[in-house]
């Protein structure tokens, strides 16, 4: 009997890799009393090695929290599905395509944004409640409400000064 296969699985999901393409992760613990969701912006915590989820404009973005197959608390108290619970190990795109969920319809190439209100991404304009994420652009063309495709590569901010 031949094999067949389903046409209607998702290419890649929220927080996950949607290639193989080269890529790199980091992982910092979670230090907020607030889940991460997978797929959102992500910032230094307040604490050595911490994190916590984009709140405001002008931070400094480690990456984009990526998704994970298990969770060593799931089920316990404070489990959300889908995020990383307080003192869980995040793991951090600072490189590579990944999935997140779009707010609006998007055009491929655009400079990728998150609004910090609806929690989801946008290519809308930069404003006090849309923050641009600086080395983060759609790869593809997509649909609000739909998982999008983010190729990312964390920029390595560095100032020169003449002497």
């Amino acid at each position: 009997m031949p094999m067949t296969f389903s046409t209607e699985i998702a290419a890649y999901a929220q927080g996950r890799r949607a290639n193989m393409e080269e890529w790199n992760a980091i992982t910092r613990t979670n230090s907020g009393t607030t889940p991460i969701p997978f797929g959102v912006p992500v910032v230094p915590g307040t604490g050595a090695h911490t994190c916590v989820a984009l709140t405001a404009t002008a931070q400094n973005i480690l990456g984009i929290s990526e998704a994970v197959a298990t969770h060593p608390n799931e089920g316990g108290v404070n489990f959300v599905a889908d995020t990383h619970a307080q003192y869980a190990s995040v793991p951090i795109c600072d490189m590579g395509v990944i999935g997140v969920m779009l707010g609006k319809d998007v055009a491929l190439g655009a400079q990728a944004r998150y609004d910090l209100t609806n929690k989801v991404w946008t290519d809308a304009a930069q404003s006090a409640t849309v923050a641009t994420i600086p080395g983060a652009q759609f790869d593809e063309a997509g649909k609000s409400g739909a998982i999008g495709v983010v190729r990312y590569r964390r920029p390595i901010l560095s100032l020169s000064v003449a002497s």
